[in-house]
């Protein structure tokens, strides 16, 4: 006799939400969809205002395929938290599911935790669990909120040991992985006239690199432009997405290498999005910090290879020499000779990133989420 996936309640954002965090629930729901009943609810207000610069809502974000929610929440409005929780058990939820990237959620992910109906088990899924810039109270917020959690879901091997260091070392842990989206389901895929105009427009380069999502000085991208000095040859880099902090010094660091590197400041398309991975050979991603990166599973979606420096998760996101490379330091010179490998190699394993596409993906993230809850 088979078993029916349980009945699972997600409070995540989605669109017209962008980011990665709106790709990833909805990409997540679907194949809960697939395998059984979920009910999704998201967010009319996601961050306090002026706190959080992260939230944006943008109608050019709507993927081709999308799934049904309901916008309840509101960050500043606890009776819609109630609202939430009212619906979890109309719907007769047999869990909660909840995104944790940010402490700034603390307020509202710690009353629903805390009110969920005791017959609920309360997953909360650990995309970050403490932020990359230092931030008050981070600790003691991240704490007291997953400390409500009857299981937490885990992306990247040190996660389980930040948990410990809060204490939480005694709530279950999923050991889990970050899916792979797959591209069509993120936007409408360019022609190959398209991308071959936009190699044109790029000058036709050798190996064309791409740096994508928000320019945080955590990401290293002054790394990638430092190793790119370094690397002899037809090489061209694309730094794609909103900056945060620091713009000055990395354009200026850019303009040394003149036509070499293109700088698009703002918010990305999804369209746009796809445009760019699918003229580019690889991703690049020269992080100082990292627990795991939505970036990764963007470029295995559009089949290209990453180069990736060995931290938090993203060793465990790349199959160093068959879907990407590792680069062991943060050395500029290190990365550079990890550059010249790309440009031989890029193609080889692009074939290795097809290969792993169905192993992680979404279903199979689902189907490890409901049989956690059923053993809960």
């Amino acid at each position: 006799m088979v078993e029916l996936a349980p009945r699972l309640a997600v409070l995540g954002a989605t669109h017209p939400l962008t980011g990665g965090a709106a790709q990833f629930n909805a990409a997540m729901v679907a194949a809960m969809r697939r395998l059984g009943e979920a009910d999704f609810v998201s967010w009319k207000r996601l961050y306090p205002p002026l706190l959080y610069r992260g939230q944006t809502s943008d109608p050019r974000s709507r993927p081709p395929r999308t799934v049904h929610a309901d916008f309840v929440l509101d960050w500043l409005d606890p009776r819609s938290w109630r609202a939430a929780l009212r619906r979890v058990a109309d719907f007769g939820a047999e869990a909660i599911v909840l995104p944790w990237l940010h402490p700034v959620m603390a307020p509202p992910y710690r009353w629903i935790l805390k009110h969920a109906p005791p017959e609920v088990a309360r997953v909360v899924i650990c995309h970050n669990v403490l932020p990359h810039e230092p931030l008050p109270a981070a600790r003691m917020l991240t704490k007291g909120t997953l400390r409500h959690a009857d299981l937490l879901v885990t992306h990247a091997p040190q996660q389980p040991g930040e948990l410990a260091e809060l204490g939480l070392s005694e709530t279950p842990l999923l050991d889990a992985f970050h899916p792979r989206f797959v591209a069509a389901d993120l936007a409408e895929q360019p022609s190959p006239e398209e991308v071959a105009a936009e190699r044109r427009r790029l000058g036709e380069p050798d190996l064309l690199l791409l740096c994508y999502g928000a320019i945080r000085p955590y990401k290293g991208v002054d790394l990638a432009l430092e190793a790119l000095a370094h690397v002899r040859g037809s090489v061209r880099l694309v730094i794609a997405g909103k900056f945060w902090s620091g713009k000055g010094d990395l354009i200026r660091q850019a303009a040394r290498l003149g036509d070499r590197v293109e700088l698009r400041d703002g918010y990305v398309s999804n369209e746009e999005t796809a445009l760019l991975f699918n003229a580019s050979d690889a991703a690049l991603l020269t992080y100082r910090s990292a627990s795991q990166s939505g970036v990764v599973a963007l470029a295995f979606a559009h089949e290209r290879p990453v180069l990736v420096t060995d931290v938090g998760g993203l060793r465990a996101a790349v199959r160093d020499g068959r879907d990407g490379l590792v680069v062991p330091s943060f050395s500029p010179a290190r990365i550079a000779d990890a550059i010249d490998r790309l440009a031989r190699d890029h193609l080889r394993l692009r074939e290795g990133v097809r290969e792993g596409q169905e192993r992680y993906s979404f279903e199979e993230y689902a189907s490890l989420i409901g049989t956690a809850v059923r053993r809960l």
